[in-house]
């Protein structure tokens, strides 16, 4: 009885009674709406097939935890917005994460430590078999949805990950003007799937790497969906033509912006000065579209170069497309446009699931981790593909808002494990809808 009294805490602004609180609620958690997302990943075998790129190399008789609860571990923290490995240690004790986690109530999760090591072991074949395993998986369950649309659009991109400390690779990039990771990223215009999340040093340029990455990529979705055209959109800074031929070698439609040099600048002045004629004359902002054949000196052929010459109260804006599509020019800028979509995917993946939160000192325990927040963010991308049509669209912070935050108890019988939400919790309907979604 004393031990109770020293762990209460008493509050006195309550007009009728007094208020007194411990931490004797028993095994609860803020993360009971992680279950259906556990269901469901259970059903697609996401986190399962993913397990087995790993490799284990400890000896079995000194294994306490497996990869497949560890992977399950971090990528559920991840998903409920513990991006960190030193949250392991305030969380190992959960019981939800340790249900997600196919743990025993009661048991402890991995701590820091433990993951820190298992992060720190990784080597080069695991990152590309996740990266092929992701893709799998996104072959696997997209199938029918590629199928009956009849492509898959890549949208090619990469982003700046600024760095503090001693990160191995991490260099001073003159054109973000700071220390910096600079990823590739890869992902599917019409699922937001992340397909590809490749790990590169600061200096490197947009385009470093992009050929062998996209070879490996477009053999495994060709080999599956033989008949499905493949189209790919990427800004100026994967303007190379290794890019280009490869496309063309692989029968993959492009649209790559492309830099506006002196020469092509000299071939478009008339259109420009039509342009910015006209905006004198009316005062409205004016757009024109055209195209021409242009072959730069390291090509080996000509190559189509779409133009949108604009001017308004900002002044003239020309802008520059290579493509090996047909149709008009407007037609070509307005499939190229659309490629903003995956700025925002990125930003969900950096902003939302903390991807760009890479603090270990080894590359390739960084690169380790980029794929652990891109295989949070791709099991929430599947999950949203089969919710009701109201939460498709929500972003991750908004489906931790409504749904996976969610206050439960957790009790073990005989016979089951039972999980008590709350009675006034509003979004009841919802959840129950959610679950049955998943599978449960």
């Amino acid at each position: 009885m004393t031990e109770r009294i020293k762990t209460q805490i008493a509050f006195s602004f309550h007009s009728r009674k007094k208020i007194v609180s411990d931490f004797d609620g028993g095994r609860l958690s803020t993360e009971g709406g992680l279950l259906p997302l556990r269901q469901f990943d259970q059903g697609c075998g996401f986190t399962r097939g993913l397990t087995g790129c790993l490799l284990e190399r400890r000896a079995a008789d000194q294994v306490d935890h497996g990869l497949s609860e560890m992977l399950r571990q971090r990528v559920y923290q991840i998903v409920a917005g513990y991006e960190d490995a030193n949250d392991a240690d305030r969380l190992r004790h959960d019981p939800v994460l340790q249900l997600v986690a196919d743990r025993k109530v009661g048991e402890a999760l991995s701590s820091q430590p433990t993951l820190s090591r298992w992060e720190n072991h990784i080597q080069s074949r695991e990152l590309l078999r996740i990266v092929e395993g992701m893709v799998q998986q996104f072959v696997r369950r997209c199938r029918k949805q590629v199928t009956r649309r009849g492509e898959n659009l890549l949208d090619v991109d990469s982003t700046d990950d600024p760095t503090h400390g001693q990160q191995a690779f991490s260099f001073f990039n003159d054109a973000y003007d700071q220390h910096m990771y600079h990823p590739l990223l890869v992902t599917e215009r019409h699922t937001g799937y992340l397909l590809l999340a490749r790990l590169r040093p600061g200096t490197v340029g947009s385009g470093h790497g992009i050929v062998p990455s996209l070879l490996r990529l477009v053999r495994l979705l060709r080999s599956t969906f033989p008949k499905v055209r493949i189209r790919l959109r990427a800004d100026a800074g994967f303007a190379i033509p290794q890019l280009y031929e490869f496309c063309e070698y692989f029968g993959i439609e492009y649209a790559i912006g492309f830099p506006a040099h002196v020469n092509l600048k000299l071939r478009t002045a008339k259109l420009q000065e039509r342009v910015e004629r006209r905006y004198r004359r009316t005062g409205e902002s004016q757009r024109r579209h055209s195209s021409f054949g242009h072959r730069a000196h390291s090509w080996k052929r000509r190559r189509r170069i779409c133009v949108k010459a604009e001017h308004n109260a900002g002044g003239p804006n020309l802008r520059l497309v290579v493509t090996n599509l047909g149709g008009r020019a407007e037609d070509v800028f307005t499939f190229y446009n659309d490629r903003g979509e995956c700025e925002n995917r990125i930003e969900e993946l950096k902003n939302g699931f903390a991807g760009d939160r890479l603090s270990c000192h080894r590359f390739k325990a960084n690169a380790f981790r980029l794929l652990l927040h891109a295989c949070a963010y791709n099991l929430v991308t599947l999950f949203r593909l089969v919710l009701p049509t109201e939460l498709r669209s929500l972003q991750i912070e908004a489906l931790r808002l409504r749904l996976f935050k969610l206050a439960a108890r957790v009790r073990t019988t005989a016979r089951c494990i039972r999980i008590h939400f709350a009675t006034g919790w509003p979004f009841q309907t919802l959840f129950r809808k959610v679950a049955r979604a998943a599978g449960g």
